[in-house]
């Protein structure tokens, strides 16, 4: 693996990821075992508005005095660190069995601890993003943070298993809830009765989010928004001049941007152009 980043323990995320994981060793003690940065900050694309999300590997399941000790420090993330800090809280057998076998796990998303969670990080994109770039944050002591070993004695994900999963995944959530979405993002925007005024947000999840599932679909990598941004501009040029447009946005390169029912449009148009995609790739 070729690490995208820079490791710089001082800088953000990294110094958030520190923090965390030591209140998270104060609460739980010796129950929690391991801590791995995945999602943007560990895919080289963190931006100002990014979460931090975390796989926490723990000795047993968290049992309800354990999540009301950690709900807390999840909700008020934002507060105490200027970023939400979500985390998946797994032990090594779930890890091994992968999130086909498991019935739910315990995951915060958008700062709210669910104990029963079965979407979020609970997929095997998250798996594959274990191994093929994830950090590990040591949780005892001044260790240095370092890049997950797919190879190191121990580790209980398998990298082609994940990879497989992670490509039936993404194609499942092209077709399943990407098409869908693409439909909704319709009606709310785009219909005749519509009266809500397009948003960054809905121009930017729609260009990237589906262009990232087929980036792994294609590649079998787990890959950035803004990495999925950039391999569709390079596979479909007609999207280039929009997509770099989005791009510049979400780095908040240049004067902010008013988006239109046209350039909504235009991403619903390469959503659908992902969804097609992701259907006829080869298996």
């Amino acid at each position: 693996m070729t690490s995208p980043y820079v490791i710089d323990s001082d800088q953000e995320p990294w110094t958030l990821a520190r923090r965390f994981t030591n209140r998270l060793t104060d609460t739980l003690g010796g129950t929690l075992r391991d801590v791995v940065v995945v999602g943007s900050a560990s895919l080289g694309d963190w931006q100002a508005d990014s979460d931090n999300d975390l796989v926490c590997v723990v000795a047993t399941g968290l049992d309800s005095p354990a999540r009301d000790a950690v709900s807390p420090l999840h909700e008020h993330s934002a507060r105490d660190y200027g970023h939400t800090i979500d985390a998946m809280y797994v032990t090594r057998d779930d890890l091994a069995k992968g999130p086909d076998a498991l019935r739910s796990v315990v995951a915060s998303v958008a700062g709210t601890l669910h104990p029963e969670s079965t979407d979020g990080p609970m997929n095997w994109a998250t798996w594959l993003n274990i191994v093929q770039s994830g950090v590990r944050v040591p949780v005892a002591g001044d260790g240095a943070m370092a890049e997950v070993d797919p190879r190191s004695p121990g580790m209980p994900i398998e990298e082609a298993t994940a990879r497989d999963g992670a490509i039936g995944f993404s194609r499942a959530n092209l077709d399943q809830y990407w098409r869908n979405r693409i439909t909704l993002s319709e009606q709310i925007y785009l219909s005749s009765e519509a009266a809500h005024p397009v948003s960054h947000f809905e121009v930017e999840w729609m260009s990237l989010g589906p262009a990232r599932l087929l980036a792994t679909v294609l590649t079998g990598r787990v890959v950035s928004k803004s990495e999925g941004g950039q391999l569709a501009a390079d596979r479909s040029p007609q999207f280039r001049q929009h997509l770099t447009r989005v791009l510049d946005a979400r780095r908040g390169a240049g004067a902010t941007r008013t988006w239109t029912r046209e350039d909504l449009e235009r991403s619903l148009e390469l959503a659908r152009v992902c969804v097609r995609l992701g259907a006829v790739a080869p298996r």
